[in-house]
C-alpha cells in the first residue's frame, strides 16, 4: 500500500535500480548486482514476523521516504564535517551524503586507500570473493542486498603483510541540502597476515538534517592480522543509520570492536564475526545512552568455526525518554571447536518509565571443553547508591548523574588510557538523559 501517497519503498527502490544506466565494473560484479535485486524485490522489507528485526520497525523509514538511486551531485563540498574526534596518523577519509569525497589522504608505505572500483581493479580476486560469499537471501538481510544492487560507492583498504598502519578516521556526515536519500555505501578492509590498522568512525552531521545511510562492511584478516575498530555515532534523531559488519578472521588473527550510540533516530547494527582459523579472537563492547524516542539496535553473532578461538560480547545501555533499545547477542560453537571461550554480558538501565529495552543472549554449544557464560539485566538505578552520595553532599540530580555515566565507563575503560577515551566519557555524560525517579508499583 503506498503511504502518503508515494510508491512503497519496495517498488521505489527497485525502479531506482532499473534506473541506473551504463553499470561499471567486470561481468561478475553486474551478475551479482542484478541477483541482489531480484533477491531484494522477492524478500522486501522485514517486518515483525521476520524474527530478528521483530523489535526494530520501519515506519521512520518509511515515513522519511528517501530515494535510494544517485544524486545529482556526488560532491561533498556542502557537507559540514566535524572536527576530528581522534588524530589519525593513516589518514582522514571523508564521506558525505553516502559519496566518497576521492581526495583520499596520502599513506604510508604498505598502506593502500582506494575506491571501489580502483580496489576491484588492485585486489579483484579477493574482493570478488568477499562479494560472492556475502548472503543475501531472505528479509533479514534484504539491505544487504540493497546495498549489492546499488554497489557503485565503496572504498578499499588494504594493509600489506606485518604492516602497522596506524589509525584511520574515517568521518559520515550529510547536508542540510540534500533531499532525504538512503546512501548505500560498501567498506571493504584487507589485512594481510601480520598487519595491523585502527579504524575509528565518526558520525556526525551539523544541524537537525534527516537522511538515511545503508552501510555494508566486510573485513578480512589474514592470519596473526588486528584491526581495532571504533564506532561514534551521534547523529541528529531525524537520521537512520543501518549498518552490517561481516568479518573473517584466520588464525591467531584479533578482531576489537567499541561502538558509542549517543544518537540517530533508528539505528541498527548487525556485527557478525567468524573464527576460522585456531585461536582467533573477537571482541565487541559498546554502550547506548537513549532519550526521547531513539530507537538502537544491536544484532551479534559470533560463529567459533575452529578450535581455541574466544568471543567476548559486552554491552551497556542507558535508556531516558520513550526510548527503546535492542540487544541480541548470539554465539555459535560448531563442532570441533573445542576449546573455545565465550562471555556475553549486557546491562541496562532505565530512566524512565516509558523507556523500554529487549535483551537476548544465545549461546549454541556443540564442542567439548568449552567455557561460556552470559548474562542480561535491566533496571533502575539503585536508590541506596544515590541516598550515600546524597549524604556526600551531591544534589539528587548530580547523584543519578555520576551513576550512570560511571555505568557507561565500564565500556570506555577498555579502550585503555587515551585520549579518545576520555573524550568520549565526556560525550556519554553530555548525552545523558535525566535520571529522575521511576515509582515502582507494589501491589
Amino acid at each position: 500500500m503506498a503511504m502518503n501517497g508515494t510508491l512503497p519503498l519496495v517498488e521505489k527502490w527497485s525502479e531506482d535500480f532499473r534506473a541506473v544506466q551504463n553499470r561499471q565494473g567486470p561481468g561478475w560484479m553486474q551478475e551479482l548486482q542484478e541477483s541482489a535485486a531480484r533477491q531484494f524485490g522477492a524478500a522486501g522489507l522485514p517486518q515483525r514476523k521476520t524474527e530478528a528485526w521483530k523489535y526494530t520497525p520501519l515506519r521512520m523509514l518509511e515515513n522519511l521516504n528517501p530515494s535510494s538511486g544517485h544524486s545529482a551531485s556526488k560532491a561533498c563540498q556542502d557537507v559540514v564535517f566535524p572536527d576530528p574526534i581522534s588524530s589519525a596518523s593513516a589518514g582522514i577519509v571523508d564521506i558525505g551524503n553516502g559519496f566518497l569525497d576521492e581526495n583520499l589522504p596520502d599513506t604510508a608505505s604498505g598502506v593502500t586507500l582506494l575506491p571501489l572500483a580502483g580496489g576491484i581493479d588492485a585486489f579483484e580476486e579477493k574482493i570478488q570473493r568477499l562479494l560472492t560469499r556475502l548472503e543475501l537471501e531472505g528479509a533479514e538481510r534484504t539491505f544487504t542486498a540493497l546495498n549489492t544492487a546499488f554497489l557503485d560507492q565503496g572504498l578499499v583498504v588494504h594493509v600489506a603483510e606485518n604492516v602497522k598502519a596506524g589509525s584511520l578516521l574515517i568521518r559520515w556526515a550529510f547536508s542540510m541540502e540534500e533531499a532525504a536519500r538512503l546512501g548505500n555505501f560498501r567498506l571493504i578492509l584487507l589485512l594481510e597476515p601480520g598487519a595491523e590498522l585502527e579504524m575509528i568512525e565518526q558520525f556526525e552531521s551539523a544541524g537537525e538534517t534527516a537522511n538515511a545511510l545503508n552501510i555494508v562492511i566486510q573485513a578480512d584478516l589474514g592470519e596473526g592480522a588486528l584491526l581495532r575498530h571504533v564506532r561514534v555515532q551521534y547523529e541528529s534523531e531525524n537520521v537512520v543509520l543501518l549498518t552490517s559488519s561481516s568479518v573473517e578472521q584466520a588464525a591467531a588473527s584479533k578482531y576489537s570492536y567499541s561502538g558509542f550510540d549517543l544518537g540517530g533516530g533508528l539505528v541498527r547494527h548487525e556485527l557478525a564475526a567468524k573464527l576460522a582459523g585456531r585461536g582467533a579472537t573477537a571482541e565487541f563492547n559498546g554502550a547506548f545512552v537513549l532519550d526521547r524516542k531513539r530507537h538502537v539496535d544491536n544484532h551479534i553473532s559470533v560463529d567459533h568455526a575452529s578450535p581455541g578461538c574466544s568471543s567476548t560480547q559486552f554491552f551497556r545501555g542507558v535508556l531516558g525518554g520513550s526510548s527503546r533499545g535492542v540487544f541480541n547477542g548470539r554465539a555459535l560453537i560448531r563442532p570441533g571447536a573445542d576449546g573455545s571461550s565465550v562471555y556475553q554480558s549486557n546491562a541496562n538501565l532505565l530512566l524512565s518509565a516509558l523507556a523500554e529495552m529487549d535483551t537476548k543472549p544465545e549461546l549454541e554449544i556443540y564442542a567439548d571443553e568449552v567455557e561460556a557464560s552470559h548474562g542480561a539485566t535491566v533496571g533502575q538505578l539503585d536508590e541506596s547508591a544515590i541516598f550515600y552520595l546524597r549524604s556526600r553532599g551531591l544534589s539528587d540530580s548530580q547523584a543519578r548523574r555520576m551513576l550512570t555515566t560511571a555505568f557507561c565507563r565500564a565500556v570506555t575503560d577498555r579502550l585503555g588510557d587515551n585520549p579518545l577515551a576520555e573524550r568520549l566519557s565526556g560525550m556519554i555524560d553530555a548525552a545523558m538523559p535525566d535520571a529522575l525517579p521511576i515509582a515502582v508499583n507494589k501491589d
